[in-house]
């Protein structure tokens, strides 16, 4: 029927579902109108993130992106699962761990990693002078992070066995109560959560050398169905991090600045930290070793309901960072 015999409401009522469905499609791909929420852990890990706001990286490359800070990498990629973002940075011990559980999301690319992030950190008055003393006492960590990860790795390399240790939950909201609890023998933290710990602490505080024997990277993470972000705003996130990274590297006095005012932290404690960091896109054979390692050690401790390891070439989504940085992805899929 010609639209000119349609009564005039149903002519308006067509003409606005229409115009509804071209507005959507336009939307496809793009920024999604809304802007983009990208799940950010507050680390000084997360640096690119920062510098890339406060340059104007992301606006750039034409996203309109909210940063919202997750006190942990796990909380971050739980809230990803949730829809509460469209990306989310996240260690690879988080990754791992909800691989098991939900396996609806993807990594598209490291961007900073660390072999000192990960600190031991007990009280002298608790008679620790090494790992070798930890055997029956309480060592506070968040459950299947990379603070636990490293403590089981020293207590192995040291000849105990990790469940001669009883682990208690940590808050790193509530690192003050923590550290007045004095049931608490030691703890196994990240930074920046580390430092605010030692000094709380005081002269009490003894850092315990690590095992080196693990990198820990930090990675960007989204869902894999692609209504949630398209593979072109990934290819935005990634130029914008890029470009953080260089300005980063050119300088680092300013992107130092740039963490202290973020995350309200001491410039002499960045200092002392930095060096421990490196940073840099890719996607690397080595991650996925890290998480099959990781993941055994899981299965092997009981701390995931599954037995099947994961294929984790399944979570890798090398499209992206391809067009960016084509000699970063030495993946092969």
């Amino acid at each position: 029927m010609p639209l000119h015999v349609l009564p005039r409401q149903i002519r308006q009522l067509l003409w606005r579902f229409v115009w509804t469905g071209l507005c959507a499609s336009a939307m496809t791909g793009s920024a999604w109108a809304a802007g983009i929420k990208i799940l950010v852990s507050t680390t000084p890990l997360s640096t690119p993130f920062y510098v890339a706001e406060e340059q104007g990286f992301f606006r750039d490359e034409g996203l309109e992106v909210t940063l919202v800070d997750c006190p942990s990498g796990s909380v971050c990629l739980k809230l990803l699962l949730d829809g509460q973002g469209q990306l989310a940075t996240a260690s690879d011990q988080a990754i791992m761990f909800l691989s098991f559980e939900k396996p609806t999301f993807k990594v598209l690319a490291s961007f900073a990693s660390s072999r000192q992030d990960v600190k031991l950190v007990a009280r002298r008055s608790a008679a620790i002078r090494s790992v070798a003393d930890m055997k029956d006492k309480r060592v506070a960590m968040v459950r299947g992070a990379a603070g636990q990860y490293v403590f089981d790795l020293a207590m192995l390399t040291s000849g105990l066995d990790p469940r001669s240790a009883q682990v208690v939950d940590l808050d790193l909201q509530q690192l003050e109560a923590a550290a007045t609890n004095r049931s608490i023998d030691a703890f196994a933290l990240w930074q920046p959560g580390a430092n605010h710990l030692i000094k709380l602490l005081g002269t009490d505080a003894l850092v315990l050398p690590g095992p080196n024997l693990y990198t820990l990277t930090f990675n960007l993470t989204a869902l894999r169905d692609a209504r949630t972000i398209s593979a072109e705003d990934c290819v935005k996130a990634l130029r914008a991090l890029e470009r953080a990274l260089v300005f980063l590297r050119s300088e680092p006095s300013k992107a130092k600045t740039i963490l202290r005012d973020r995350l309200k932290l001491v410039m002499t404690d960045i200092d002392g930290y930095w060096p421990d960091y490196r940073f840099e896109l890719g996607l690397n054979q080595s991650l996925i070793a890290t998480l099959e390692s990781t993941a055994r050690w899981a299965m092997r401790e009981n701390l995931v309901k599954h037995r099947d390891m994961p294929n984790y070439l399944d979570f890798i989504d090398i499209g992206p960072l391809k067009r960016v940085r084509p000699a970063a992805v030495t993946i092969v899929k």
